[in-house]
């Protein structure tokens, strides 16, 4: 698995200075902009120089500083992911540059595949989201946005390493020119292992500190290209191609109550491939804008089942699993100046989903779904007065399954088709600002959003333990939030948000159920299954400070309370929503005590999680720091030395997984 090192021969073509690219304004979805009527106050902007001062190779670890917003780990698949207000990743849909990316399957996306290195900024929509996204944005949306070049000739090249014989290499060159632009974007990223705390007690299928089966790579390349006819107009070509692959960490804690499937799974994803092509177009008509997205999207998925961890037959793969699935679609949007300080939005979006689940224990019997979704989307805008901005949205979602396919039972071949459901909602939303004085601005909105059941809610038994429930409803959620945003002094920024959230036919998963129909999956007396549960509720604060001290010293604060509970009539012991700490915080500061050198020590704490509907089972609570040391013998060139988990905390989202202890890493990077 190890990667030969492959972007020398470019990193040695490359030889000038100057800061690489802007944020690419045809990606964003939310303005942000406070010249824009259609500006949502609410918007958190994660920028490309918290990212690097936070050495986030991820886009998990860009995220650790926004408030609401944290690290979720699904350990039994090995993936990274967040969560935002307690939503998990398949209720906030991931976007690059406005494209939607998560799998069609389950609506989920492994982030820890995604690097940072061609990103230039984030942005995170939480209680009113603009219904320009699309459906399916109950618990907010991320939108990744990708580098622009600004200058006839810009770029950065990078090398590093770090614990676990890992190392990363990339490049970043662009052109802007006065008809057309292009970039082209290539990172490489690999390790071997990552180590446990030394707090850590080896148990499971772990044997010492070093982490069994825990190799990953990826390699990325981003090519862009657009055409600017004139100073309104702009079409964007994008190709995007991920591959990847990585061993699913063994199971690293005592069987317990944990199913032996959970406890001796022993995966490697051989291929975690994503290509992707989009056109992002731009269209002055006048005073008003026409505005599209046209994407087609791929995603393969190969993964090698092999014999139980730690026996003799650890090595011999006795299935192999593959996802080949695409997604194709496009949105339009058209922004209509009504009139002044009158902005009217109104889009289309139409989404098609398509599965396909190849398995060599069902050789020629493929299994398909199919899905699709479509999204009629309004926004207006009023500036009433120069201190108060009213917005009034929705949009209309209809998600329909068009194919779902079952085997036989020996699963040689296709046997019909389930029975074939769809959803659909109405999705209102309005947000009121008032910008009291220059420095002091203050928000309220309600939003009304749903998300449709995936393809997996509805019809995967997973491995035999679930029972099928093709006609889930829609998840329905209404948010209430109100805030302010107030430069109470010069260079001290402090936001606040309190928010409540209630949430109908919240889908989740119940135990100890029975059934006698093998057509349905399990079946016994110990099956789960997807259910709607009558009520989910989450009410919290969140507030961050930003400080500029002086020419020396910057810092960033901010604490996010939430209490997520759920009520079900059908199910005594539903208590809580899983995974979601009641307390976190983060402050990090940055101290130059010359123009060349930059400290930056950062600390991170969570409450317990609780990882079932009832309490029963919690992760215990963690703090860990980090810290960056940075120093520019030149202008351009940039040499960082780190350690992260600094203080060897031994911490776990899910039992059984635990996450990386102390480790270091050494990294340069030359702007041209």
């Amino acid at each position: 698995m190890k990667k030969q090192m492959c972007l020398g021969a470019m990193l040695s073509l490359v030889a000038s200075s100057m800061l690489l690219a802007e944020t690419f304004e045809l990606g964003k979805i939310e303005v942000t902009s406070e010249k824009d009527i259609s500006a949502n106050p609410s918007v958190e902007v994660v920028t490309s120089e918290t990212i690097k001062e936070t050495d986030a190779k991820t886009v998990v670890d860009a995220l650790q500083s926004t408030p609401g917003v944290y690290a979720d780990y699904a350990g039994a698949r090995g993936e990274s992911k967040v969560r935002v207000r307690g939503f998990s990743s398949n209720r906030v849909p991931i976007y690059v540059d406005g494209i939607p990316i998560y799998v069609p399957y389950d609506h989920n996306i492994d982030l820890g595949r995604f690097k940072t290195y061609d990103i230039g900024e984030i942005d995170v929509s939480k209680g009113y989201v603009s219904p320009m996204y699309g459906a399916n944005t109950m618990g907010g949306a991320i939108n990744l946005i990708t580098k622009q070049p600004t200058k006839e000739l810009e770029g950065e090249v990078g090398v590093g390493a770090f614990s676990g014989d890992g190392y990363e290499e990339y490049a970043t060159m662009g052109t802007k020119q006065e008809l057309y632009y292009g970039l082209i974007s290539v990172s490489n990223v690999s390790r071997d292992y990552y180590k446990i705390s030394s707090d850590y007690d080896p148990a499971g299928h772990q044997d010492g500190h070093k982490r069994s089966n825990s190799e990953s790579g990826d390699k990325k390349l981003n090519l862009k290209v657009g055409y600017t006819p004139n100073s309104t107009d702009e079409y964007s070509f994008n190709y995007i191609v991920q591959r990847g692959d990585k061993e699913q960490p063994w199971y690293a804690s005592a069987q317990g109550s944990t199913g032996g499937g959970v406890y001796n799974r022993n995966w490697d994803w051989k291929d975690w491939d994503k290509t992707s092509y989009y056109i992002i177009t731009k269209t002055a008509i006048g005073e008003h804008f026409l505005k599209t997205r046209w994407y087609y999207d791929e995603f393969y998925n190969k993964i090698l089942f092999k014999g139980t961890p730690q026996t003799s037959a650890q090595n011999t793969v006795t299935e192999i699993s593959e996802y080949d699935d695409n997604t194709f679609g496009g949105i339009i949007e058209g922004d209509i100046k009504i009139a002044d300080n009158h902005l009217l939005k109104l889009s289309v979006s139409q989404k098609y989903d398509n599965h396909k689940d190849i398995s060599s224990k069902s050789s020629g019997a493929d299994l398909k779904d199919e899905s699709k979704t479509l999204s009629l989307g309004a926004e207006y805008s009023w500036q009433m007065s120069d201190k108060l901005t009213w917005t009034l949205g929705g949009s209309y979602d209809k998600n329909e399954v068009t194919k779902a396919e079952y085997r036989n039972n020996a699963g040689t071949r296709i046997a019909g088709e389930f029975p074939k459901y769809d959803s659909d909602a109405f999705n209102p939303q309005t947000i009121l600002s008032y910008q009291a004085t220059k420095d002091l601005m203050f928000y309220g909105s309600v939003s009304q959003k749903s998300n449709m059941p995936t393809l997996k809610d509805r019809y995967s038994s997973r491995f035999g333990d679930y029972i099928l429930n093709p006609d889930l409803d829609a998840e329905q959620s209404t948010t209430y939030e109100i805030g302010t945003d107030w430069a109470f002094v010069e260079d001290q920024h402090a936001k606040v948000a309190l928010f409540y959230t209630k949430t109908k036919d919240y889908i989740a998963s119940v135990s100890g159920l029975t059934n006698t129909n093998p057509a349905l999956g399990c079946t016994g007396t110990n099956c789960s299954q997807m259910q709607n549960f009558d009520q989910e509720e989450h009410k919290g604060a969140e507030v961050s400070l930003n400080s500029q001290w002086n020419e020396q010293l910057r810092s960033t604060l901010s604490y996010t309370y939430i209490d997520a509970t759920i009520e079900d009539s059908k199910t005594a012991n539903a208590k809580y929503t899983t995974d979601t700490p009641k307390h976190s915080y983060y402050a990090s500061l940055t101290y130059s005590p010359i123009h060349s050198v930059d400290i930056t020590p950062i600390v991170r704490h969570e409450g317990k999680r609780y990882s079932n509907v009832s309490g029963s089972e919690e992760s215990s609570s963690y703090t860990v720091a980090d810290i960056r040391v940075a120093y520019r013998p030149i202008k351009d060139l940039e040499l960082a030395v780190g350690i992260k988990n600094l203080f060897d905390e031994y911490y776990y989202y899910n039992n059984g997984y635990a996450q990386e202890g102390r480790n270091y890493y050494a990294n340069a990077r030359y702007s041209f």
